[in-house]
């Protein structure tokens, strides 16, 4: 079963090696996403950003860091990872509706925020799919899209 748990003392040196890149260089900044181990320690400094992995049972497959956007006083998905290892199994699209009940809870919120770069097809087809809709918008070179919390069932 897909959950998110609070990286701690024992699971934090495996999180670092999160990586979309299938040569496991871990960059700092990958292809589409700024590398885990980075946004590890944002979270740390940057307390109103909250870092949680991924996993499917017992098994640690991606990560997610979240927080409010200050410029939409809203929650923004800022990144999401699903390790290199076990993409193209589906993990995606199962772990989207898990961070959204955590990101609704948390923050109370019917809408949420992310951005992206359309060239990343993979990542636009499964926001997309979930009810993610383009604002028109961008950020920093990167579209802009919400998600309307009562467009897509995200009950448990």
């Amino acid at each position: 079963m897909i959950h998110l748990e609070t990286i701690n003392r024992s699971n934090w040196r495996k999180a670092t090696f999160i990586t979309t890149d299938p040569e496991r260089k871990c960059p700092l900044d990958e292809q589409w996403v700024t590398s885990t181990a980075f946004s590890m320690v944002q979270s740390v400094y940057e307390p109103e950003w909250v870092s949680r992995l991924i996993y499917d049972d017992d098994q640690l497959i991606g990560f997610v860091l979240y927080g409010m956007w200050s410029e939409k006083e809203a929650p923004l998905l800022c990144r999401y990872t699903i390790d290199v290892a076990h993409q193209g199994k589906g993990y995606g699209q199962q772990a989207l509706p898990v961070i959204i009940r955590e990101m609704v809870k948390k923050y109370q919120t019917r809408c949420i925020y992310l951005t992206l770069e359309e060239s990343n097809t993979r990542a636009v087809h499964i926001y997309r799919k979930f009810g993610f809709v383009p604002t028109g918008e961008e950020d920093e070179g990167e579209a802009v899209y919400v998600y309307h919390v009562g467009d897509v069932s995200i009950s448990d």
